[in-house]
Parts: C-alpha cells; structure tokens; sequence
C-alpha cells in the first residue's frame, strides 16, 4: 500500500510542503495518516509490512512518509552515494543515517503510546518552525503542519493602509490609490495605481538647454540628471562681455560671465606691471599705454634658478620668441647640450631625450620603453582585463603580478535553487554558487524518464535508463542500450550494397553513408586460370594484369610442398592443355566420338607436381618399400632423430601428463602458425604459472627450437616462447610419444603369415601417422627384432 499523498502534483509555494514538486492538501495528508496508523493500515514501503504502535519509526521531513526505523538504517547503509541516500518515497537526499526513535515534532525519545493520541506522537505542541515567524499551535502530529492562522496587519504595496489577513495568506493588498512613490531618478513620483514589488523605471523626457543657449537636446530623465533643465555644450560661451565690446571666450559655463579682461577698473599698470597709468582710459577698446622699461617678464627657457627675461621695452601682447640658448639636461641624464631658447618646450631640468627604458615593469609581462624614464619602479599603466573567477566580470586594476583579486560585484536580488526551494539572500558576492539543494531534480527530460539526481545548475545529466535500440544498420535491436545513445554498431558487416553493384559494405556497423567509392578488390574470374581478378573495383573489362594469385606446388611424391604465383606456372598449365588436346586428337583419329565443347577448358589440377624430390623424399620412399616387404602396419616413415628429453622432463610429464600435453599442442601451433605466417616470428604468452612448470616450458622451448622469456612479479609471472620462421622446427615425436615407447606400450609387430598369397586387387594400405598418434595393435603383439624405435 502506497503512503498518502503520493502521486499527486505539488508546485513551488505549496502549502506546508516548502520546495516539494507534488501539490497536495496539507490537512487531508496529516488526517489520512492519523487514520491509517490509528487503525494500523500504513505500510512500509521498504519491507511492505504494517507499523504497529510499538513499532519504531523514521519520517522524511521532505514528503512526510512513515518507515521503520530498523528498515530505514538498513536502506540508508545500502545507499551508493557519496553525498548521503536518498528517501525511498520522494528520492529527497539525506545526510545523516537517523539513529533515534523520536515523535514527529522531535521534541521526546522513545515516545510510549497515550490512550487517545496519534501513535508515535509525545501530545505535546508541536512547535515547529513555519514559513513565517509563528510556531506550530496543533498537537504532535504526523504529516505536515497547517498554515499559520494568525491575524497580522500588512502593509498595502505603496504602504498608505493597512490590511489584517492570515499569516499564511499570498493575497497581494493594494489599496487601489494612485503610488506615488519617487521614482529611479528621484524626481517625479509614480503615477500607476497601488501596486506590489518596485516601480517601473521614469519614461518622462527632459527638453535641455545649454547654458550658452545656442543648442537643446532631449534626454530620458535619469537619476544622473535629477531633473535639470541646463548642461554644458561644451563650447566657446561667446556670450557678450559687461563692456559690450568683447565675448566671453571660456567654454560653455553655468552663471553669470567674468568681466571683461581690458576692461578700465581692471587695467590698471602698463603691461609689464611696473609703472601705474598716469592718464585713465575712457574704454576697454583704448589702448593701454606702455612705459619707457624694460619689460622683463619671465620667460620659458634659461635654468630654473635663472631663468631668461624679455629684454624688450614694455610692450602689448606675448613676448618674442628669446634669442639666447639654454644648456638642457634631460631627466635620465642621457642628453647635455645647448640648444636655442626659440626650440624650448619644457623647462631646462626637466628635458625629454629620445632613450627607450627596455626594463620590465612590476607585472612582469610588459617593458617600460618611456623616453628618458627616471621611475624606480615601473608601474604598468595598462588594464589588466583579465576574466575573474566568477567568470562574468574582467579585472579593472591595472596590469599586475601574480593572480587578480576576487570579484568585489556584489547582487542584491535572492539567489534561488534550480526547484526554488532553497535561496540565499542579499548581500550575494559575485561567483556564488546557488545554494545546494537535495531534492529531485525538477526539470522533466525529453525523453519522458524520471530523473534520478538531485536538483542542480547546468544541463542534466544524460539519461541512463536502459531502452530498447536497433544498431546503425538495422542488424540487430538489443535492450541494454542507455536512453541518451540513439543507435549503436553491432559489430556485424554492414552488409549494404556498394554502388558498384559488385560487392557489400564489409567495414563494421557504422553510422552514416559508406566509404565511395568502393576499394574491395574485384572477383571477377579470369579466363585463363580462373582466379578471381583481384584488382581494385572498376568499371568496365577487368584489365590484363599477371595473376598473382598463389598457388600450393609439390614434388611428385608429396613430400615438399611450397607455393607459387600463378603467373610463374602459366607453362606448366600449357602443357596440361596441349596434352589434353593430344587425347583428344588420338581419340579422334581412333574413329572415336570427340566431345569438342571442352577442347580448350582443360580441368587444371588443384596442385601441380613441379617440384624436385629431394633425399629426404627418397628415404622417405625406401622405408615405405621397406616396410611393404616387412608387412608393418602403421610404420613410421620418418628419419628423424628421437628427441633427447631430460630426466626432469620425463619425470614431470608422469606426473602431470595432461599439461605436458597442453604445452606441446600450444608450441607446435606456434611453430606452425610461425612457419605459414609473413613476419619473421610470432609469439604465444603462457598463463601464469610455477617455478617448476616454468621450467618444463623453458626446457620444451629447445626441443621446438623457440625462444623464451619469463615476465611480470610473482605471482603472476608467466613465459612468453617466441618461434622463428627459419630457425624452428616440429620434434619427431612428443614428451608423452617418447614415454610411451619406453614403457614399451608400442611394440613393432611381427610378421603377418597370410593364408594364401596377395591379388592384384589387393593392396596393403600403409598410413602416416599424425603427430599426436601412433598406431598400435588391437591384440598382443610379439616383438620379434626388439629393434629400438626409428
């Protein structure tokens, strides 16, 4: 039985189920479950038994279900998580693995059952903390509590009156009269009805005129302007002077312009300031008489502590550029020479010379290159402009060492979880991460699956729930396919048809269009040989190209065999045509019917006998003629020396004759596999074993002449035997054959007496042993040579 509430929707904001995803009546889920405890019906959704009144219980804070305690630690131990385990019902994640029976206000341990109170309960208060200030004012009690009931006076949202509502009440209280709270810019005030949260931002336009009113302008009104109706144009004022003769000639200005600078009541010397005017001026247009001095007025050039004077009598105006020189010295002492006061820009001590400074400054990364620096520490006037750690806002210092300082942007607005139920509230330094939150992430996926995490920033995670997929080709479906991967490869041929026509997609199961154009060689069948063309795929006529195709040749007894490209045997197959032909023309003059449909389609032979025997081939025959003449069944042919295996060896091979065969069946399909192979060699690594079966490795190794080498700590050391091409070879007998015929279990029969003498018809069949087998008699034989073994 499922607990109560589960199942139904709850949004952000639902009534005494802060932060849940699923709505539900707070009452209707307190009462049900007072019901089904006082009548013992709720079950435990981790074991599906009842909870009785003397059972200990666990509730979840989050959706106020109800589980033994003993079953909960049991869950919470199971839990995978680093970060805790989640709620059986909701998938809430908890930190802590509860260890206490406690009620459901967490106020009494081991509450003890009271006649006419909820089980589990203490019947005290409850007194848990609420949304808003007050405390629970209901009985100990399971499920969620009740919204606040308390009356409180709100405010209406431009504060003229007040409302008395419930604490828990949402409803916006305005008072339906006009705002009239100062807007952003701090002048006009708001002029929309009663509203709740801030006001919009000031739309009114200001009309602006500069204060030398020569031009206007028209700007939104912002908290920078505060209402003004004037600003600077920037300008020459150019508005007229008092003397009514000149204009103001300082940039657009608030006020009143100064006096005229001519005017009678300010003039009152001769220009170089010496002598006062005897006779007073009537206007600022006379002009202003000059004495009989000299006008002495300091110039820009000379020493410091000398400067240069104008030598000329008192006179109007700027004084003539000075003919002298002046010893100039620059800052860094790099430049001392004359040059004349008319080229003087700067004063004599504080001269510039053309010298770049090529020290680094103090951020390390840049050089000074100032003309004639004096700093002693070269400060970098550059931006630094680096993104800080939060990741939204560059560094405004200037260019410095070492790393930038954190982020000093702070938010004033509440920084919520993905779900909202948690937030964090201003002041908020830049960079903060939103407050963790260990609820179910609320966002739903595209796929339509549950998601399994906790709530978080960023894009979730990929669905991991196992679907049902079909591969890229259409091969095969399987249904262990995670959610988020669309399709997958099998690992089977593609098997699609090429646009040549000729051959199938042989790459593995992909994704897309296959390789154009198709590189599959051409198998097409040459008319000559019948071998397939092996040319690249093409269009058209295969081209004449030799027949490189290789083919097994032996000599005429079988013995040596080896093979050869087909181009090289293109005369031996011209002598089996022509002397199919030569059949065919004595049959034909015999008087014989001719078949001529395969005059020229002579059946060529799989394998061609073109070799030359060798000695080996002729001992080979003289020991089968032998052993004809002898009667022996199953002889061995061959005249190889018996191996000389160890005492060690031989020992340990009657001991554990099963892995000695293990090791000979491994080393002989090395060598095999050496001998057809292109490289030079091929290795084989055996499974981790003993010293002593290490041994018996190594030792076997020389008997099939490959090399080998141990690897890897004990315990897991192992052998790794390598076999060469040209350098190993197949022992004529193995470890357990040689065992064999010492223990004397195969015996070199005697002769067979036959009953009466061999037809023509008859023949004694004589067959080569196999490497791993030998022929032995049925019945007892007698050995009548005690001859040891060939």
């Amino acid at each position: 039985m499922l607990g109560p509430g589960l199942g139904k929707k709850r949004t952000k904001g639902s009534t005494g189920i802060t932060g849940g995803r699923m709505k539900v009546d707070a009452a209707s889920q307190r009462e049900r479950l007072e019901q089904m405890l006082s009548r013992r019906t709720l079950e435990c959704l981790v074991c599906c038994e009842k909870i009785k009144h003397t059972d200990k219980i666990w509730t979840c804070q989050q959706c106020y279900h109800i589980f033994h305690l003993n079953c909960t630690i049991a869950w919470a131990n199971s839990s995978k998580l680093d970060s805790g385990w989640r709620c059986p019902a909701c998938q809430n994640v908890c930190s802590d693995i509860p260890k206490q029976y406690t009620c459901y206000c967490g106020k009494t341990l081991e509450p003890r059952p009271l006649p006419g109170v909820v089980p589990h309960a203490c019947g005290e208060l409850c007194e848990k903390t609420r949304r808003c200030d007050h405390k629970c004012t209901i009985l100990c009690h399971p499920g969620p509590c009740p919204d606040c009931n308390v009356m409180v006076a709100k405010p209406c949202g431009c504060g003229a009156t007040t409302q008395t509502v419930k604490c828990s009440a949402d409803t916006e209280i305005v008072c339906g009269a006009i705002c009239g709270k100062k807007l952003s810019c701090g002048v006009h005030e708001c002029g929309a009805k009663c509203h709740v949260g801030p006001c919009m931002e000031c739309d009114r336009e200001l009309r602006q005129i500069c204060y030398c009113e020569k031009v206007g302008r028209k700007v939104k009104c912002r908290e920078e302007f505060k209402g003004a109706v004037n600003y600077s144009c920037g300008e020459v004022c150019g508005r007229g002077l008092s003397c009514g003769n000149h204009t103001c000639t300082k940039v657009c200005h608030e006020g009143d312009c100064e006096a005229c600078p001519r005017d009678v009541g300010v003039v009152k010397t001769c220009p170089c300031g010496r002598s006062e005017l005897k006779k007073r001026r009537e206007s600022c247009l006379d002009p202003i008489p000059c004495c009989d001095k000299i006008c002495g007025k300091i110039l820009n050039c000379g020493q410091p502590a000398a400067p240069h004077s104008c030598k000329l009598p008192c006179h109007e105006g700027p004084c003539p550029p000075c003919p002298l020189t002046t010893l100039i010295r620059c800052r860094c002492g790099h430049m001392d020479r004359e040059i004349p006061c008319g080229q003087v820009t700067t004063k004599a001590d504080d001269a510039r010379c053309e010298k770049k400074c090529t020290k680094k400054r103090l951020c390390g990364k840049h050089r000074c290159n100032q003309r004639c620096c004096i700093e002693i520490e070269h400060i970098c006037p550059l931006p630094c402009n680096h993104m800080l750690a939060c990741g939204q806002h560059r560094c405004e210092r200037t260019c410095h060492s070492g790393r930038c300082p954190p982020c000093v942007e702070t938010s004033f607005d509440e920084l919520y979880c993905e779900c909202g139920a948690n937030v964090l509230y201003p002041p908020i330094p830049c960079g903060t991460k939103p407050p963790p939150c260990n609820n179910p992430c609320s966002r739903p996926r595209p796929c339509g699956h549950e998601a399994n995490h906790a709530c978080h920033t960023g894009a979730c995670p990929p669905c991991t729930v196992l679907c049902k997929r079909w591969c890229y080709g259409k091969h095969e479906q399987r249904s262990a396919i995670p959610c988020y991967q669309e399709d997958f490869s099998c690992g089977l041929p593609c098997g699609k048809a090429m646009p040549c026509g000729a051959h199938k997609c042989d790459k593995a199961c992909h994704l897309g269009a296959c390789t154009l154009p198709c590189k599959q060689k051409c198998n097409v069948k040459r008319v000559q040989c019948g071998h397939p063309c092996g040319v690249t795929c093409h269009e058209g006529p295969c081209p004449d190209t030799p027949c490189r195709q290789m083919v097994p040749v032996t000599c005429p007894c079988g013995l040596q065999k080896a093979t050869r490209p087909c181009i090289e045997l293109a005369e031996a197959y011209k002598e089996i045509e022509m002397a199919h032909l030569k059949d065919k023309m004595a049959d034909l003059l015999k008087d014989q019917a001719v078949d001529i449909s395969d005059i020229n389609k002579a059946k060529r032979p799989s394998v061609l006998k073109i070799l030359e025997c060798t000695e080996e081939c002729r001992v080979l025959e003289r020991n089968r003629r032998l052993a004809i003449g002898l009667q022996i069944r199953n002889p061995d042919l061959s005249q190889k020396l018996t191996p000389r295996y160890s005492d060690f060896m031989r020992n340990w091979a009657k001991k554990d004759p099963q892995f000695c065969q293990k090791v000979h069946e491994k080393l002989t399909e090395l060598v095999q596999l050496a001998k057809q192979s292109k490289q030079k060699s091929r290795s084989y690594s055996f499974e981790s074993m003993n010293r002593d079966k290490r041994h018996f490795v190594h030792e076997y190794c020389e008997h099939f002449g490959c090399e080998s080498a141990a690897y890897d700590a004990e315990p897991n050391r192992n052998i790794v035997a390598t076999a060469f091409k040209d350098k190993s070879w197949l022992p004529s007998m193995s470890l357990l054959e040689f065992i064999q015929r010492e223990n004397g279990q195969r015996k070199v029969p005697g002769p067979v007496l036959s009953k009466g003498t061999l037809g023509k018809s008859e023949t004694v069949a004589l067959k080569l042993p196999g490497r791993g087998q030998r022929g032995t008699p049925s019945g007892e034989t007698v050995d009548y040579f005690d001859n040891p073994p060939v």
